[in-house]
């Protein structure tokens, strides 16, 4: 049978070879004993097993994080099936869950929404670093129902360490010491932890430190203004009053010196010279008080400030801009969850929760001349205006049990959205040849007012234990995102000005999902289809419209948008010590009107990865693991979009673990990313210029516990 072998033709028959391969065995693992799965609390907001769930979800184990030993929360999470990560950088990036990715993907923090308006644009950098990270849980589709806006592809939660030691009868503590450094960009990372707690007090401390030249990508040569310099501080505290009683409290603090921005090979820097987030939180829970089996009550604060300074030429005009911004926003919320049992086989979760965002920015752009080096045009705006959104939702689900086959879950949330902003001004001084001002400043004002958006958002599900060991999973929701502040009150760019519309309306969708999962001691996988719709898709698009005689790019509804796919994962253990592990996923992203094609949809990928893993003494383990990261060409782009072709990374790892009489708990790890030095370029890359990815990156890290 004769055809061009393309990569994403590859891919595919190379992964369903593997998983045919896999399904040989499988009559050996469905008599053997069954493995319980992690317990996990984002699909339904209650501490559950995974598997009896009829949400898709998945789950980065510590375990996961130590073999992976990536540089950011971002690298342990585009591991997982479905999951993608959007960039413009190494270190700016967004997750994209089945191809909606921005500030369609929601990312909690231990099931917070303490990340605010800037979140939206880069919610894991700088609020969170992976030294502080437990566990991740990624939640796939629209989780309206139970979180609120900004939840239409998905929800992230990141669920961050503690001590847990509160209820020892004795006081003790532990000292952790982390390292890691990597070759590509020269990058060192160390981290400290002291954790302790006994007698009903728990108490822990991370600080953190990060410093990275710029990376060098795949066939050689230096990104330039790729670089990163930032440190964290994680300080959390809790008081067990009694049995049924606690509080706790917590500060985490990022601070970035400097992150740079890549731009054009003929910027001399581009660089966010400050960028840091301050989050405070306090909390209140209660346990078993009859009736009431679980109440939580929490109040948070987080404070940002972003500032920009890039001197950025242009190839064409002969001159050179010199930019400078600061992005100022907050946001204060509180909550309150409920859960009671009606029945021995009901469980009903219930809450209220409310937020408001502040932000504010300023920007002065100064254009100057090559010849000469005299002032040409200074330009100054808020491209983002003093505004205000404030977000109210009130939520209940319903989990029931039928039998020992059947759990069925129901939700319904109310939200309600109101936003304002001040006009915002601009103004353009221009100059002559030899800097002496031209007489008139030209303005114009972008002139916004308040607006309203709410939503009723359902949810449902149904899983069916067909065995022990294999369960049917179905579920139906709704999802609803009211515009961001950027979409609804924009006025920010350069040579091109980029405006929001207050008239925007929400986007809504509705996600059908049905699944198969597979646990048995030797196998264990999952396979996932599902069909999203969303209506009044939210998409910036070029305007005949000028700005202060400037042209523009408008934010608009442009769509009703359809996303659909499938995705499929599977680890079978070979023999006891050899473990094989595959995944792949496809999504595709069309206009329903038009039938063009979605911006930023991730191509067909997988990956398939052999680990073997085994023990010295009752004190020693080791691993060593080999693995590919392929993906196909992207030849279905939106207009206007260029095709990205396809390509295959491969990995080297390997680490053990161990203690003695001095150390706890020891882990080293080595890894080799991109061994052959692949010089590639995602499609979720969104530079609009190229912007070629990371190159082979020698990898080294160290956990000591004391």
């Amino acid at each position: 049978m004769g055809g061009k072998w393309t990569w994403d033709v590859l891919l595919t028959r190379v992964l369903v070879i593997t998983s045919l391969f896999f399904g040989l065995f499988s009559l050996d693992a469905a008599h053997a004993e069954k493995q319980l799965p992690e317990l996990v609390v984002t699909a339904t907001r209650m501490e559950e097993k995974g598997f009896d769930l009829p949400t898709p979800m998945e789950v980065v184990s510590q375990e996961n994080l130590q073999m992976l030993t990536p540089a950011t929360v971002a690298g342990a999470l585009e591991q997982l099936p479905g999951v993608s990560m959007a960039s413009t950088g190494y270190w700016e990036v967004t997750p994209v869950i089945r191809g909606l990715g921005g500030s369609r993907v929601l990312v909690l923090i231990d099931g917070d929404r303490e990340a605010n308006l800037w979140a939206g644009r880069a919610p894991l950098v700088p609020f969170i670093d992976i030294a502080s990270v437990e566990r991740m849980e990624v939640l796939k589709g629209p989780a309206s129902a139970l979180y609120g806006t900004d939840a239409l592809g998905g929800v992230v939660n990141i669920i961050t360490k503690k001590s847990g030691r509160a209820k020892n009868k004795e006081f003790s503590f532990d000292n952790t010491l982390e390292g890691r450094y990597a070759s590509v960009d020269n990058s060192w990372f160390s981290g400290y932890r002291l954790s302790g707690g006994g007698q009903g007090v728990d108490l822990s401390l991370g600080v953190s430190k990060r410093d990275s030249d710029s990376y060098r990508q795949g066939g050689g040569g230096r990104v330039a203004n790729s670089q990163y310099d930032g440190w964290n501080v994680d300080l959390k505290g809790g008081y067990f009053m009694n049995e049924n009683n606690d509080i706790s409290a917590s500060y985490r603090s990022g601070r970035i010196d400097d992150q740079g921005v890549p731009m054009k090979s003929l910027a001399p820097w581009s660089h966010f010279t400050e960028f840091y987030t301050d989050a405070y939180k306090i909390g209140y829970h209660l346990h078993e008080a009859g009736l009431l089996k679980d109440v939580q009550i929490k109040g948070w604060y987080d404070d940002q400030r972003r500032a920009y300074d890039g001197n950025i030429h242009s190839d064409t005009a002969f001159m050179y801009t010199l930019k400078k911004n600061t992005v100022d926003t907050s946001v204060a919320g509180a909550s309150l969850q409920g859960r009671v049992d009606p029945a021995e086989a009901n469980r009903l979760v219930f809450g209220v929760e409310y937020f408001e965002e502040k932000t504010d920015s300023n920007e002065e752009q100064v254009a100057r001349r090559d010849a000469g080096n005299t002032i040409a045009k200074i330009t100054r705006f808020k491209p983002v205006p003093v505004s205000t959104r404030d977000h109210f939702g009130i939520y209940a689900q319903d989990e029931a049990f039928i039998g020992n086959r059947w759990t069925l879950l129901g939700g319904v949330r109310y939200d309600s959205f109101a936003s304002d902003a001040d006009d915002v001004t601009l103004t353009i001084d221009t100059y002559n040849a030899t800097g002496t001002a031209i007489t008139g400043t030209k303005t114009d004002t972008n002139r916004f007012r308040r607006e309203t958006d709410d939503a009723l958002t359902v949810n449902t599900g149904a899983l069916y234990a067909l065995t022990e060991q294999v369960h049917l999973t179905t579920s139906f929701s709704t999802g609803f995102r009211a515009p961001d502040v950027f979409e609804r009150y924009s006025t920010r760019g350069g040579s091109v000005i980029l405006i929001g519309d207050p008239n925007l309306k929400a986007e809504r969708s509705w996600n059908i999902d049905g699944g198969v999962k597979m646990d048995f001691s030797r196998m264990r996988g999952a396979l996932n289809a599902f069909y999203n719709r969303v209506d009044n898709y939210i998409d910036l698009v070029s305007s005949t419209v000028l700005f202060a005689g400037l042209p523009t790019k408008r934010y608009v509804n442009v769509a009703d948008a359809e996303l659909y796919g499938a995705e499929a994962s599977l680890e079978y253990d070979i023999i006891r010590k050899l473990t094989a592990m595959g995944n792949i996923a496809r999504v595709t992203g069309k206009d329903v009107h038009t039938g063009n094609h979605l911006n930023a949809i991730p191509p067909l990928n997988g990956s398939l990865k052999l680990r073997w893993k085994d023990t010295w003494s009752n004190k020693a383990s080791y691993w060593l693991e080999f693995g590919s990261d392929i993906y196909a060409r992207q030849n279905n782009p939106a207009p206007g979009e260029n095709e990205t072709p396809g390509y295959a990374l491969f990995n080297l790892g390997a680490g053990m673990k161990f203690t003695c009489e001095m150390l706890k708990d020891v882990t080293l790890t080595l890894k080799i990313e991109n061994l052959f030095d692949t010089k590639y370029r995602s499609h979720l890359n969104l530079a609009d210029f190229e912007l070629n990815e990371p190159g082979i990156n020698v990898v080294t890290g160290m956990q000591v516990t004391f």
